[in-house]
């Protein structure tokens, strides 16, 4: 047998023998698995096969070209073991492999499959154990883009600490490749030192292809210097950075990108790009501000209180933070519970009116400046479940004509973070990885010149696919209208029919609102810390709540695809001189469980418009129209499944709860029980209106 033959063999027969990892110790079930290391030369070696497929990748074995390959679903390893070297499906050209053949094993060293195979081995004396590498998957998604850019270059990393106009200077990362330059550059600012494991990845992954990579921190955190205010000082550090970046000779093109506060900083320099800039790439932020703070006069606590005390104090617990929530007078939290004032918090909550001329000052101001102005293109991510999706739409819709033809806004059915938040429906099409698309946007654009995408790409919830849309909310082509009745109705709990005809004669149900008792949000789109709330999630039974008032419609006899903002009528009255109503939509199934599509709120305040200053003219016992819209959404009901609506008072804590008395939420000290009166049939046919969309459409 010849050596080729020979090695041949022993490759087979490691590859085939399973090479199972070594047995778990009995007394330890749940210890990680320990592998053998063997050492020759001074080199250090571990078993290929055992250590891949325990972390969940596929090995193979080509008899024919004696190729070992190690794979998951977006990379490749092919090893060539008689000549000591892989290719690596992200790498350019060949590299090193040390390779050992020993006991039917394959074994290799440990630092290979730390480079390659996003896997950290821990050596310890003759035997080792292996992890995933926490980064892969922000690795992957750069080595899945869609250009096949690959690795080919040496990079550096080194920090430089940038002044500003006042002389405080920030801390910068810098990744760039090694060689002459000038290179495409991307950038990106934040106050999260959390996020550097994040960024020390995707910048090692952007240089190595020939992209420099610059993070840096927001003044205060991170290493720069300075005090941190949240929001205050990112229009001026941004435009001072983005000014310094602009004068490397290093730097051919900028494009700035980030994920929420990320995208805050991102957007608020939009009006002030220096000539390098090219293009922008914003993830989940609303640059109208309030529209993420307040609703029609109650407070999103779960955005803004709870963000508060986790990033500008030292006093966040999740309890304490619910406490918080309910203090009254909100205005006050911060220096009665949380140790002292918070600056700028104030401010935040107690200008609950779309039109305050807060919100066209200071830091907010100028990012509402910032849009129009802005003349690169721009990639666009919101969330159906996200708490900033009301104003990431508004970003799309503030462009100018010119700059929006050039550009691309993607919507799916994501929480903040990204997370499928209608996985209930089913969909394996949801995904749609930011990471590779910010690098596809900034590659396509300042490498070759090309806006890769543009318009709006909206995913149908239950469809699981994607529409391509010129605008959004999208226009829908026809509607599906409920009424409200007080005719009983089977469902999973108490509640009466929803009837797609209008009852002839008046009815009405009544129940108690106390907001020192409120409803408990259980599935939203205006939350942020509440991770398990987030999105579409299983419902209580229908009316679980005495101040919770049910309909249910029959079956749909075909599948029915909503489109737009959904939009509750409701006639109402009550005893006090100002309360909330809300609402929440679901999709009941066939075995009677009902998960949430889309909530409403409005107060009698705001029943007017709620983008209209607060109007306290109610008179109780007066009944008036409640016209709540719903934030929009693309979402198919299945048929054979029913629409449910809850109607109550309050979501908390998605929202503050509203007190029932008169004026600023954030200023008031106490509570009122409210008697409150739903209208039903004949002069008051309370109902609910769906916007469809044919399905051939």
């Amino acid at each position: 047998m010849n050596k080729k033959q020979l090695l041949s063999a022993l490759l087979a027969g490691a590859l085939s023998l399973s090479m199972a990892a070594p047995a778990l110790a009995a007394e330890a079930e749940t210890a990680a698995p320990s592998y053998p290391v063997l050492t020759q030369d001074g080199a250090q070696y571990v078993p290929l096969r055992a250590i891949a497929e325990d972390l969940g990748l596929s090995v193979a074995w080509d008899q024919a070209t004696l190729t070992a390959t190690v794979s998951n679903d977006v990379w490749s390893i092919q090893l060539q073991p008689m000549a000591g070297t892989a290719g690596v499906s992200y790498v350019e050209g060949a590299v090193e492999a040390p390779i050992l053949l020993q006991d039917d094993r394959i074994y290799i060293d440990p630092d290979f499959l730390a480079q390659y195979a996003d896997t950290v081995v821990t050596v310890d004396g003759e035997s080792a154990t292996a992890a995933a590498d926490a980064m892969a998957g922000t690795r992957n998604a750069i080595r899945a883009n869609d250009y096949g850019v690959k690795q080919s270059y040496e990079y550096e990393r080194y920090e430089v600490m940038v002044p500003m106009d006042d002389g405080v200077k920030l801390r910068t990362i810098v990744y760039k490749p090694v060689g002459e330059g000038p290179w495409p550059t991307a950038f990106t600012r934040g106050p999260y030192p959390q996020q550097e494991a994040t960024k020390d990845a995707l910048g090692e992954e952007y240089a190595s292809r020939g992209f420099a990579y610059v993070y840096q921190y927001c003044r205060g955190k991170g290493g720069s210097e300075g005090e941190y205010v949240a929001n205050v000082d990112e229009r001026a550090d941004g435009i001072a950075s983005l000014n310094w970046l602009n004068e490397q000779d290093w730097v051919e093109s900028i494009g700035m990108h980030g994920h929420s506060y990320l995208a805050l900083t991102t957007w608020i320099v939009g009006d002030a790009l220096p000539e390098k800039v090219k293009a922008l790439h914003a993830q989940c932020y609303g640059v109208l501000r309030n529209l993420s703070v307040s609703h029609s006069g109650l407070v999103a606590a779960d955005n803004i209180i709870a963000w508060t005390m986790q990033n500008c104090t030292d006093a966040y617990d999740y309890d304490y933070y619910l406490e918080s929530a309910q203090y009254l007078p909100g205005i006050k939290a911060d220096d009665d519970l949380w140790g002292g004032n918070v600056e700028g918090y104030d401010d935040w909550i107690n200008h609950p009116d779309f039109t305050d001329p807060y919100w066209d000052e200071g830091c907010w101001g100028d990012l509402k400046r910032a849009i129009p102005e802005i003349d690169v293109p721009v990639a666009i991510f919101g969330g159906y479940y996200d708490h900033h999706y009301e104003g990431t739409i508004e970003a799309w819709n503030m462009l100018s004509e010119e700059t929006r033809a050039q550009s691309h806004m993607v919507l799916g059915p994501w929480n903040h973070s990204f997370g499928f938040a209608t996985s209930w429906k089913g969909g394996e099409n949801y995904t749609y990885n930011v990471d590779t698309d910010t690098f596809n946007w900034f590659y396509s654009i300042m490498v070759n010149d090309t806006v890769p995408a543009t318009g709006v790409d909206a995913y149908v919830v239950g469809d699981d696919e994607w529409v391509h849309l010129d605008s959004f909310p999208m226009e829908s082509d026809g509607e599906l209208t409920y009424y409200l009745t007080s005719e009983a109705t089977e469902s999973d709990g108490t509640a009466s029919a929803l009837s797609t005809e209008k009852p002839a004669e008046q009815d009405t149900f009544t129940y108690v609102y106390d907001p020192t008792d409120p409803k408990f949000t259980e599935g939203g789109e205006c939350l942020l810390t509440s991770g398990e709330l987030r999105g579409s999630n299983e419902l209580s039974p229908a009316g679980y709540r005495d101040d919770v008032i049910s309909f249910v419609s029959e079956p749909l006899t075909e599948d029915t695809t909503l489109a737009g903002n959904l939009v509750a009528n409701l006639f109402v009255s009550t005893d006090v001189e100002d309360t909330a109503f809300t609402y929440t939509i679901s999709e009941v199934d066939a075995n009677g469980v009902a998960h949430n599509i889309r909530n409403g709120l409005l107060t009698l305040a705001y029943r007017n418009d709620r983008y209209a200053p607060a109007v306290y003219d109610y008179v109780p016992g007066e009944i008036v129209e409640m016209e709540i819209e719903s934030l929009p959404i693309v979402w198919t009901v299945s048929a054979g499944n029913r629409i449910r609506i809850d109607i109550s008072s309050s979501d908390f804590p998605e929202f503050t709860n509203h007190t029932n008395t008169v004026g600023n939420w954030a200023e008031q000290t106490e509570t009122k029980i409210a008697n409150q009166t739903i209208y039903v049939g004949g002069e008051y046919a309370s109902s609910i209106t769906l916007p469809t969309l044919s399905t051939n459409d």
